[in-house]
């Protein structure tokens, strides 16, 4: 096998590894843009027209800045496990160039970056949880707004 076969059958694993995390990044990118977006949202909602606070949108306002902050945890875990995949990738090519064995260097940037992954997952699936609790807590308020409703209006 000629020494370019043997740093490109090196790479490549890292590299799908990177494109993994790059396309999971992206999913969590949007989620943290609309997070956002909403806290925004909701800041300009905080005082309508009338000029009365409301209290309930403070709660909200904070839950979803749990949200982004969780997200933003994840991106972080995930970043740096594709600059510890990129390490890897560096650390194979190396290593087939100059034929020296680097494997403990190579298995250490191969288990910070899964462990970056697991730990960026940890992170998201928390978010889903606390978005989940978001969501019902506003299907407990529609419910409530929707029973005033009907008693007011007999």
């Amino acid at each position: 096998m000629t020494l370019f076969h043997e740093v490109l059958h090196n790479a490549l694993p890292p590299i799908a590894l990177i494109s993994g995390v790059g396309m999971v990044m992206l999913c969590m990118v949007n989620r943290y843009n609309h997070c956002t977006d909403r806290i925004r949202q909701l800041i300009k909602d905080r005082y309508p027209e009338g000029g009365i606070k409301e209290p309930s949108i403070d709660a909200e306002i904070h839950l979803v800045f749990r949200r982004a902050s969780l997200l933003r945890r994840a991106l972080l875990s995930m970043a740096l496990s594709a600059a510890s995949a990129a390490c890897l990738v560096a650390t194979g090519a190396i290593s087939s160039m100059f034929e020296i064995n680097l494997l403990i260097p190579a298995a250490l940037s191969l288990v910070v970056s899964v462990g970056l992954i697991i730990l960026a997952t940890l992170f998201y699936a928390l978010e889903v949880r606390l978005s989940i609790h978001a969501l019902s807590l506003a299907i407990t308020d529609l419910k409530a707004q929707r029973k005033t409703k009907d008693t007011s209006s007999c």
